[in-house]
């Protein structure tokens, strides 16, 4: 693995010289990143085709949202508009779990406008201004297209039935793509069942039922196999579940197996690392989100098939068994054995080496997932987990650098110099207290069916 070992000599060397120079103070060449705002209110932000379970919910920074059930995420400080979202399922029949005749969203894509509390069709469509203008003339507001829900608005869940009638049969992924022409030769059959639906008393969750039984041979629905099969299944799991397999180069074969060490390196080296000098940060964050990111990439090595430690060998397979039987700081690629060795060595120098560490770590993760996300931008699975990923490794930066901050060191991460001060970081709440470091922000951190 080629791109593995030129990648890790790079950071081991930088790493040492960074640590060596930056471990004894504040390090006053470091720039100062201002310091987080934390007093925000959550934003709440419903997600409907019918209530979308499960998606990965992105902000235009990079923070993700949590998801609380039937289809509300949260976003604990303000999100950056606009919103995406991205696989799922849709809950035909409002059960707030994944159960039998529940419809794969898979890659359709969902986006809010430039404000609003709703994400729909309606509001994908809007996203665009062009097609936007177009709505207006056929009698839509701006307001009600970015805040309403189809369970709320008849005009609205007549124009996401005909949407994603439309997406189904076309096979497009983003409605936002279409083209004024497409829209104009739509606007009579979207008017058409605007006033059947406002002509009747059969609720929207019926209708939506009727226009999935119309669709039966074209959308992808769970059967009672693989709803068994889900129960109990992580958000990572049900997220890689609900979204399309791909053909992977070997090259992206080789960034899962890597990043499923690197996942499984971030926990192993904050458990070694909390034994010797407890913290909240290490602890919480090893327990609560590495342990999740780790299970998260396995999802995807499970999905694909492939075995970690031979991941190009078409004869060998995946085995939850062979990755469990693989101690804490062991890994199949010895770059990460030799990282780990360096990094647990000077974490336990002193309490402030073992969150400089932490500081170092996410950082790292963070400048791979954004190569790794570029080399996998056309595998939705992978790329929705990764960026997932790299969401946590923002949170827990800040958990980090809070974590400092209250051990004394002015600069937090940044007192280990400019490769790893980063004011940039989207900021959620997990960096406030220097405390949870549960990963806020981060959609694997926790289980919400």
């Amino acid at each position: 693995m080629k791109r593995t070992l030129s990648r890790q000599n790079i950071l081991l060397a930088g790493m040492v010289s960074t640590l060596l120079a930056g471990c004894g103070g504040d390090g006053g060449d470091a720039a100062t990143p201002t310091t987080p705002g934390f007093a925000a209110t959550a934003t709440d932000i419903t997600v409907e085709r019918g209530p979308l379970l499960e998606s990965t919910l992105i902000d235009a920074s990079g923070k993700h949202g949590a998801h609380l059930g039937n289809g509300v995420y949260r976003f604990n400080m303000p999100p950056t508009y606009p919103i995406s979202s991205l696989g799922g399922y849709i809950d035909l029949n409002r059960s707030g779990v994944v159960d039998t005749g529940d419809v794969k969203a898979g890659t359709l894509t969902l986006k809010s406008g430039q404000s609003g509390l709703a994400i729909t069709l309606g509001s994908t469509l809007a996203s665009n201004s062009t097609l936007l203008e177009s709505l207006l003339v056929m009698g839509f507001t701006q307001q009600q297209l970015l805040n309403n829900t189809p369970s709320q608005d008849r005009m609205i869940a007549a124009l996401s039935d005909e949407l994603y009638k439309y997406a189904v049969t076309h096979h497009i992924s983003d409605v936002a793509t279409l083209t004024t022409t497409e829209l104009a030769n739509l606007s009579n059959a979207i008017q058409a069942r605007i006033n059947a639906y406002q002509n009747m008393t059969t609720d929207t969750a019926t209708l939506e039922r009727q226009l999935i039984a119309e669709l039966s041979g074209s959308v992808d629905m769970v059967d009672a196999d693989e709803a068994a099969a889900l129960v109990g299944a992580t958000p990572a799991e049900l997220l890689v579940s609900s979204l399309p397999a791909n053909v992977l180069t070997d090259a992206q074969k080789e960034t899962l197996a890597y990043m499923w060490n690197e996942e499984k390196l971030a926990k192993d080296v904050y458990l070694a690392l909390n034994v010797v000098h407890p913290s909240s940060q290490l602890y919480n964050i090893a327990n609560n989100a590495e342990t999740q990111h780790e299970a998260a990439v396995q999802s995807l090595l499970e999905k694909y098939n492939l075995s970690v430690s031979d991941v190009l060998n078409p004869a060998a397979s995946y085995s939850a068994e062979t990755l469990a039987a693989i101690p804490a700081g062991r890994y199949t690629l010895p770059t990460l054995q030799n990282l780990y060795d360096t990094l647990y060595t000077m974490g336990i120098a002193s309490a402030q080496a073992s969150l400089e560490v932490g500081c170092m770590v996410e950082v790292t993760d963070v400048n791979d997932l954004d190569r790794d996300i570029a080399l996998v931008s056309n595998l939705a699975d992978v790329k929705a987990v990764f960026e997932n990923l790299r969401a946590g490794s923002y949170s827990h930066y800040w958990a980090f650098d809070a974590g400092l901050k209250s051990a004394g060191v002015t600069t937090g991460c940044c007192s280990l110099g400019a490769d790893y001060c980063h004011p940039e970081y989207p900021v959620t709440n997990a960096g406030s207290g220097g405390g949870n470091g549960a990963g806020t922000g981060n959609q694997f951190g926790r289980r919400s069916l």
